[in-house]
């Protein structure tokens, strides 16, 4: 039995933290698992080829996201009984604040779309196929999307703003049960980000328990060390008040760095 895991998303739920783990136990997932982390599905367009499929919802985008998928799939040694480790925020789709009007309404056929792709490439071997979701409670998850967007992009709307526009966009569970529905022989499994901090390996949990690796094994994974923790409110005002100045482009790019670097090195511990 081949043993298949897709972390699907979705963004701003841990999921840096929980590449970070996969990565660096990647020595030991490797011999039970092929491994896909985002500077693989990046790197090959895949990641570019389904937020494109989220924003114009065509035939042709997504069998030209399927074509690069089943591309990729056939890339990787699978051996004899090798199963598959896939963790890509992006194949739910576009940052749903980011493409409001729709939010994740494309999920549920991309992941129908990479299934169908792996039981096409392990056609003839019995598969048990994970989709796997990580949620956020939904008025933290839309502040960690206003924080994000405040640092990437010239976003003006305080919070508040924010939030009312994207009022009408589903929640992260919401998401879950529409791929659920869609998927109805696939096992969906989500897990909420508030109860991962508080387990042993935090966002990398879930993987670490599919892994069920033999006890001197298991013992030997070790926490995940990258992860996007919050920026104080005044960090985040601070880069509010630039988008909203007549800064160019690139004077706004180094003094938000600025910020955001400034920022965390407050929240590291010194010696």
């Amino acid at each position: 039995m081949r043993r298949i895991l897709l972390h699907l998303g979705l963004h701003k739920t841990g999921t840096t933290a929980a590449q970070s783990f996969l990565f660096e136990n990647r020595e030991l997932i490797w011999p039970h698992h092929a491994l896909v982390l985002p500077y693989v599905t990046r790197k090959r367009g895949l990641s570019e080829a389904a937020t494109r499929h989220s924003l114009y919802g065509t035939v042709g985008t997504l069998a030209e996201f399927g074509s690069q998928f089943h591309a990729l799939l056939d890339s990787l040694d699978f051996g004899e009984k090798r199963g598959l480790m896939l963790s890509e925020e992006n194949f739910a789709g576009l940052r749903p604040s980011r493409n409001a009007a729709v939010g994740y309404d494309a999920a549920p056929e991309l992941a129908a779309c990479i299934v169908d792709m792996v039981r096409n490439r392990l056609a003839g071997d019995p598969l048990d196929i994970t989709v796997y979701l990580s949620l956020r409670q939904r008025g933290s998850w839309l502040r960690s999307l206003w924080a994000h967007d405040l640092q990437r992009t010239r976003l003006v709307l305080d919070f508040d703003a924010f939030r009312d526009k994207l009022a009408d966009l589903p929640s992260p569970q919401q998401t879950a049960e529409a791929i659920r529905d869609r998927l109805p022989s696939v096992r969906v499994q989500t897990e909420w980000l508030e109860e991962l901090r508080e387990r042993p390996f935090g966002p990398g949990t879930p993987f670490a328990e599919f892994l069920n690796l033999p006890r001197e094994k298991a013992a030997q994974l070790v926490a995940p060390t990258l992860s996007n923790p919050a920026l104080p409110q005044a960090a985040l005002q601070a880069m509010l008040d630039l988008n909203r100045s007549g800064l160019d482009e690139a004077a706004l790019v180094r003094q938000k760095a600025r910020i955001v670097e400034d920022a965390r090195n407050s929240l590291t511990p010194q010696p």
